[in-house]
């Protein structure tokens, strides 16, 4: 029968409406930033330029109809870092470019001995936004970080949020990745 809808599809559907309120809860999502005029890295140490690309090329593929950015490969100076310049793609969703951000620095953290994501605008007010793998998730499939000054938990496969307590907005987020993995970010283009 064309046009119906089975049980096991409906509470697909349902699961999905599910997940798209909750992440436009305003609790649950706002604390991410619009992603709209951000500088967008991805920094990972170890590895040759060659390797990284692979790795890009790899998620591309996988997934070419889902991605929100293009992105370019650099290295960073003589350092052993190499960093991705993420460039947001006009017309997508809303809340599409975080996950895919966060997904992508999933991806790229598997064969890295260190990743982490910078982003930062430089419109007045705005808060950078910093995340790195949860190297306590024995599945590789979450992030921790900050956005717009609240640290955060973020699930990828389950989409889930979860907030924690607000940071000082005297955090230097720069000086933090510079005391913690040895990266100056304005050696970034």
């Amino acid at each position: 029968m064309t046009g119906s809808i089975t049980l096991e599809e409906g509470d697909i559907l349902m699961g999905i409406f599910d997940l798209f309120k909750k992440h436009n809860d305003p609790e649950s999502f706002d604390s991410f930033p619009d992603l709209t005029d951000y500088r967008i890295y991805i920094f990972l140490k170890g590895g040759e330029l060659s390797e990284v690309k692979t790795q890009m090329d790899e998620y591309h593929e996988i997934y070419i109809t889902e991605t929100a950015f293009s992105t370019q490969l650099y290295k960073l100076g003589d350092t052993p870092w190499t960093y991705v310049v993420l460039t947001l793609l006009p017309n997508v969703a809303e809340i599409s470019p975080i996950w895919d951000y966060l997904n992508i620095l999933l991806w790229m953290s598997d064969k890295a001995e260190q990743s982490f994501a910078y982003a930062y605008s430089d419109r007045a007010g705005e808060r950078p936004l910093f995340a790195e793998r949860d190297w306590d998730n024995q599945y590789g499939d979450s992030c921790i970080g900050i956005a717009n000054g609240k640290n955060f938990h973020v699930a990828i496969p389950a989409q889930e949020i979860t907030w924690k307590q607000n940071v000082a907005k005297q955090f230097d987020c720069p000086k933090y990745i510079l005391d913690k993995f040895g990266v100056d970010i304005n050696m970034a283009q």
